[in-house]
């Protein structure tokens, strides 16, 4: 009895001290109720994320030849350019990319002869690029890149804007033309390189009148070569609904044209710290998709029979 006598008075004696720590524990509870309830909010994105990254038909793939089939509706296909290449438009430093904003409408823009019942108007051309050489495309061929990548983005005109036609399967046509590094400047694209002091940061844009998007798009006797597959927009949201057609030829781009666009900052001006713009999305898996290409090659996979007749509109 006088051992229970003491371990009581001992409890009383501590008693003050374990309340104290009762309560401090309390109040670390509280406090980290919003710092668990923000890493669960994060969660939530990170899983939406990676639920869109983990669908069967993200952008960009590596063209590899044993996902590649020759397809005999795409030989021999033309390309009708018909933009206006007068027209007043927005730059604009999107941070994921470098982005021209070309003006809503109705004109067609475009027509390819292997969809002959489609007609597209251009809604913006993005440019991609990277810190070397060759590793500045988002799409690669065999493993092998490229300095960077131009993206012309199409609206199929049955539906009235891009929002829209992108929840459509055959809404968004882009054309992807891949960059070479080279010693001269490009002098087409001069005139964007001149406004890019004023688009060096996030969120900011800049008027450009005029722009000749028809002469970064290989011509008549270069762009005879192409893929063609269906994928998902390279910058976010990346819905699925792009029929992307990927040019085999290049067109140049110089050291000094370049070395501008790795200036450019994927940071807002109101951020303490400046991180350069990489506007290069990770390959991603082709998860069974068959790309088809306009020329044969070795080593090329066979077209499935039920898309021998293919049309493009699917």
């Amino acid at each position: 009895m006088a051992f229970l006598g003491q371990l009581s008075a001992k409890f009383q004696e501590l008693k003050p001290q374990i309340n104290s720590v009762v309560e401090q524990a309390n109040k670390a509870k509280q406090n980290l109720v919003p710092v668990l309830n923000k890493c669960t909010q994060q969660l939530d994105t990170l899983g939406k994320i990676l639920q869109v990254n983990a669908n069967r038909q993200q952008s960009p793939i590596d063209l590899l030849p044993s996902i590649t089939a020759f397809d005999p509706a795409l030989e021999n296909a033309t390309f009708t350019l018909n933009y206006d290449e007068t027209a007043q438009l927005i730059v604009r430093n999107m941070g994921s990319c470098l982005q021209i904003k070309y003006p809503e409408g109705a004109n067609v823009d475009l027509t390819v002869s292997f969809l002959p019942e489609e007609e597209f108007h251009l809604d913006t051309v993005e440019f991609h690029w990277g810190t070397e050489p060759m590793n500045g495309s988002e799409h690669t061929v065999g493993g092998v890149g490229y300095a960077g990548e131009i993206h012309f983005i199409h609206r199929n005109l049955k539906y009235l804007n891009l929002d829209l036609a992108s929840k459509q399967p055959n809404g968004v046509l882009a054309l992807c033309v891949f960059l070479n590094e080279s010693h001269d400047d490009n002098f087409n694209l001069i005139s964007l390189n001149n406004v890019l002091s004023h688009v060096n940061y996030a969120g900011t844009e800049s008027g450009l009148a005029g722009f000749k998007f028809s002469s970064l798009i290989p011509g008549a006797e270069k762009n005879k070569e192409f893929w063609v597959y269906e994928g998902s927009e390279t910058i976010e949201p990346f819905r699925e609904t792009v029929k992307w057609i990927v040019f085999r030829s290049a067109v140049p781009v110089s050291t000094s044209q370049l070395d501008k666009w790795r200036d450019l900052k994927r940071t807002s001006s109101e951020e303490e710290v400046e991180q350069k713009m990489v506007p290069i999305r990770t390959l991603q898996p082709p998860n069974g998709r068959i790309v088809r290409s306009s020329f044969r090659s070795v080593a090329q996979a066979e077209l499935p029979c039920e898309q021998k007749n293919f049309t493009g509109t699917g």
